[in-house]
């Protein structure tokens, strides 16, 4: 049994592990708001060099998620907001400016609308968005956010910011883990055209559970079978070689 052919089946291994890691993540976050399913992808790369074995090598590629929306679903909690349109909610990370369509906010202690992870979610100024303690908030369609100050009962509604909804930026996104995506480098985040906030609402996952269902089942039926193809050629191998040596 020549070397080749385990490299191959070796290769097929490598393919399945990755469509497996990949389906096992999405299905993990079937319930996480917002998430964006991520792909794999593979591809061969001809073994090189002086005794290099025929065949080829399967390099894993990181094409990028999902950018479908996940469909708006109601919660009624007014730090809630589904994004409608090619609309992403920009926020500030350790890693630059990323961007998320995890609508669950919160209002940090020190008075900050950010994201689900603590990470300020930027305004149309490209600074975070600071809020008082308020009796009542409110986010417009368009990511006005207003609301009354606590202390003022009657008092009419103030604008404090309006968050800044971005477009699908060009390029692969990077997955900083859950929902939150880093744009591809020197690419500048701009403002969306047609993006709609809806308060009250999140987008679900994208992820459909029964086809990664039926794809994580059939991945590892294939990596069964590669492995027992593998064990097959080895003890081939071992035989040939008693065989050899007996001559």
């Amino acid at each position: 049994m020549t070397n080749s052919t385990t490299y191959t089946t070796m290769a097929g291994l490598q393919a399945i592990t990755a469509q497996m890691d990949v389906t096992a993540a999405n299905l993990a976050n079937v319930q996480t708001p917002g998430y964006s399913a991520v792909e794999a992808a593979t591809q061969a790369a001809p073994y090189t060099g002086m005794n290099a074995p025929s065949g080829a090598d399967a390099i894993e590629l990181t094409p990028g998620p999902n950018t479908k929306q996940g469909t708006p679903t109601l919660t009624g909690n007014p730090l809630n907001v589904a994004l409608a349109g090619d609309a992403w909610l920009e926020v500030q990370t350790s890693s630059g400016n990323s961007i998320t369509r995890n609508g669950s906010l919160q209002i940090t202690t020190a008075g900050i609308l950010a994201d689900s992870s603590g990470h300020p979610v930027l305004g149309r100024t490209g600074q975070p968005i600071s809020l008082p303690a308020l009796t009542k908030l409110e986010i417009g369609t368009d990511g006005t956010v207003s609301g009354v100050p606590s202390g003022q009962p009657g008092a009419l509604a103030q604008a404090f910011g309006q968050i800044n909804l971005v477009s699908t930026p060009p390029g692969v996104l990077t997955s900083l883990g859950g929902s939150l995506f880093a744009p591809a480098t020197g690419v500048v985040l701009e403002s969306s055209p047609n993006a709609t906030l809806h308060q009250g609402y999140l987008n679900s996952s994208n992820v459909d559970p029964t086809v990664a269902m039926m794809a994580l089942i059939s991945g590892s039926r294939s990596y069964q079978l590669q492995t027992q193809l593998l064990k097959a050629q080895s003890g081939a191998g071992q035989q040939l070689n008693m065989m050899l040596a007996q001559g």
